[in-house]
């Protein structure tokens, strides 16, 4: 993701400064930078929820991963910064797949996507993957069968449960997931069947449902404005404390 950074300057916010003044500036400074990332933070969760950048649907674990870091003296300079979280332990990182939203284009291929795209792993019959790279697989959420996390999302068990039975290494009797694609698709419609959707189904006490649809990789615009609402909040909020900071010293 790309980096970009603001200089605030206190010289010109505030005016010529005595000598007491200026003993108190270094903790205004820190408090009043502390609370402007931390209300920045706060602008990117408010805007990805309910502002002109809104998600149609975000978790709140997504919601989590915006973060800043506190203000560290780094020289001369006082530094500070908010961001997505670039990396997580056994998932895909939150930094990447926002990162179509923030600049536009298509979206992010989980680990999930790439599996079932890839040839070595999952191949199925006539050694076809199940998705192209202009694919993906989402979970159908209002299935009852899709076990939700706590953040409204496919469990992570679930999402593992149906990798390993797409790449073969468990075959169950029950509790059984497979895949229906265009060799299905077509069988159906040749014996006047009713043509199912594509996708991944489970085979549960002798029933099917679909559990995860394919469908073609969307586009996104730049919609989400990161830096755009940071530019609007943390200069505005650091200017609010540094003299909200200075009046209570004063």
């Amino acid at each position: 993701m790309a980096i970009k950074s603001k200089q605030l300057k206190l010289p010109e916010l505030l005016g010529e400064l005595n000598e007491l003044e200026k003993t108190i500036l270094p903790r205004v400074a820190q408090i009043s930078l502390n609370r402007a990332v931390f209300d920045g933070r706060e602008r990117l969760r408010q805007e990805a929820k309910t502002g002109a950048g809104r998600f149609d649907k975000i978790s709140n674990f997504t919601l989590s991963q915006f973060r800043y870091n506190k203000p560290q003296q780094v020289g001369k300079n006082l530094e500070a910064s908010v961001f997505i979280v670039p990396r997580i332990n056994n998932g895909n990182a939150p930094s990447k797949y926002l990162a179509p939203h923030i600049y536009g284009g298509s979206a992010y291929r989980t680990r999930f996507q790439r599996l079932l795209e890839t040839t070595d792993r999952y191949i199925g019959r006539n050694s076809k993957p199940i998705l192209s790279k202009k694919e993906i697989m989402t979970p159908v959420l209002k299935n009852s069968l899709v076990r939700k996390s706590k953040f409204g999302g496919m469990s992570r068990g679930q999402w593992s449960t149906i990798a390993d039975q797409m790449r073969g290494k468990s075959k169950p009797a029950n509790n059984r997931y497979f895949y229906i694609g265009d060799e299905i698709q077509r069988a159906a419609a040749t014996n006047g069947n009713p043509i199912p959707k594509k996708g991944i189904y489970l085979r549960k006490n002798k029933k099917i449902s679909l559990i995860m649809k394919q469908n073609p990789t969307p586009n996104f615009g730049s919609k989400f404005k990161f830096f755009e609402y940071l530019d609007n909040e943390v200069p505005k909020s650091f200017e609010k404390n540094v003299l909200k900071e200075m009046n209570k010293a004063f």
